[in-house]
């Protein structure tokens, strides 16, 4: 009999793990692409991924990376969006050259900054992107450096940096870098990109009012002027828009190499999403669209927001010195993405320790609003793109000033 129960308690456990099981599973076998990933941007919540650390050519997606630099740049005032910046013959011939994503700059003409910004993420310009990339003087080896330096602070470990457009060394012709091979060009992983994808639409969310602009108007020469295409077919009014989600991004990237690639970004439900595919696959050119289509789509029909909230101890925090003892935090509730049919997650309130003194206690005074930590959630199916816990912002829901002295010494 104990052997009948023993194999029966088995049995259900298997069972069990099977209905536990991600769902994530079914959508390997749909996502037709070398790589892809989908994550949360505001939590950095990974809510699917298929080979996302595997380090690839990511072509034009490079050009996230330079922006982000140039962003950076304009930010602590070594640029402004109206420096204007004069084109070489060097980045002219790249410019024009139709092999490549050319816009046709004209040597000796000078564009600003907005102009080359613009052009760079809406045509994919290779020119644009070099001409930014030498706004403030640098070399493309300078800016090369800058950009490693970025990819760094971002928390890009292992990418490989060849220049400011995603090109093959070779194809640069009198830019090319000296001592690289010709075939050399940019690489990263799926997960870096939407690291760098993240940083870049949290940063500088301006950015996006360029990224889903279905079309613009560029100043080539006096009196010229050329209307390009957005590339990004899934933005508002596009072919592959997908029903719920807003997409308002954000870049293309093509090469031998790499394939036909994506970043895209978009809203859903509120909620900020960011997908990655690299070298997608299919029966259409436009594999790269109809892949990151299919990822929304079943992000929509397999993801829940399953609702989290703080119990009664948690939701509250001893302030020392203050008219009140007890000091109300929160949010008292939130969500994250669930995948899984089964899972369990824990909550922990961090408080910073600047805030809290030798008995753990915040002092007062404590501002409504005010940052005093973090959320720490984890569970089952939740990972992060940054390999660090999901957070939440924890912070004060009321005030409490400085006691008197008869409530400094009572609380």
């Amino acid at each position: 009999m104990k052997k009948v129960i023993a194999f029966l308690s088995t049995l259900l456990l298997m069972i069990c793990c099977v209905v536990a099981r991600p769902q994530t599973a079914s959508a390997a076998q749909m996502i037709d692409s070398r790589s892809a990933i989908m994550i949360d941007a505001d939590t950095g919540q990974i809510i699917y991924q298929q080979n996302s650390e595997e380090k690839l050519p990511i072509a034009s997606i490079s050009k996230l990376l330079t922006v982000s630099v140039i962003e950076d740049e304009i930010n602590h005032h070594q640029l402004s969006w109206n420096t204007k910046v004069k084109i070489s013959k060097k980045i002219a011939e790249v410019s024009n050259d139709s092999n490549y994503s050319a816009i046709g700059l004209q040597a000796g003409q000078s564009y600003t900054v907005r102009e080359l910004f613009n052009a760079t993420l809406i045509k994919s310009a290779d020119g644009a992107a070099l001409a930014l990339a030498t706004a403030d003087g640098s070399t493309i080896k300078q800016f090369n450096e800058k950009m490693q330096k970025k990819a760094r602070q971002i928390g890009i470990t292992d990418a490989t940096i060849v220049n400011p457009v995603g090109l093959k060394n070779g194809d640069l012709k009198g830019l090319k870098q000296a001592g690289i091979s010709n075939n050399a060009e940019n690489s990263m992983t799926a997960r870096d990109v939407t690291l760098m994808s993240r940083y870049l639409v949290k940063h500088y969310p301006s950015v996006l009012k360029v990224t889903s602009q279905p079309k613009a108007q560029f100043t080539i020469a006096k009196g010229k002027t050329k209307e390009v295409e957005n590339l990004n077919k899934m933005l508002s009014g596009g072919k592959y828009t997908v029903d719920g989600v807003q997409i308002d991004g954000l870049k293309t990237g093509t090469s031998d190499a790499a394939g036909a690639c994506f970043a895209s970004t978009g809203i859903y439900q509120g909620h900020r999403l960011i997908t990655v595919v690299f070298h997608a696959t299919g029966k259409d050119k436009d594999a790269r669209f109809t892949q990151t289509q299919k990822l929304y789509q079943y992000f929509i029909q397999n993801a829940h927001q399953q609702v989290l909230t703080l119990n009664k101890k948690q939701s509250q925090k001893r302030v020392s010195n203050g008219a009140k003892r007890m000091l109300t935090v929160g949010p008292h509730s939130f969500t994250v993405w669930q995948m899984q049919k089964t899972a369990q997650y824990t909550i922990q309130p961090r408080y910073y320790k600047h805030l809290t003194n030798h008995k753990a206690r915040l002092n007062a005074p404590v501002k409504k609003g005010e940052r005093l930590g973090t959320i720490a959630v984890t569970g089952s199916d939740i990972r992060t793109v940054d390999n660090k816990p999901l957070t939440i912002p924890l912070q004060s829901t009321e005030t409490i000033n400085r006691g008197n002295l008869w409530q400094r010494i009572w609380n």
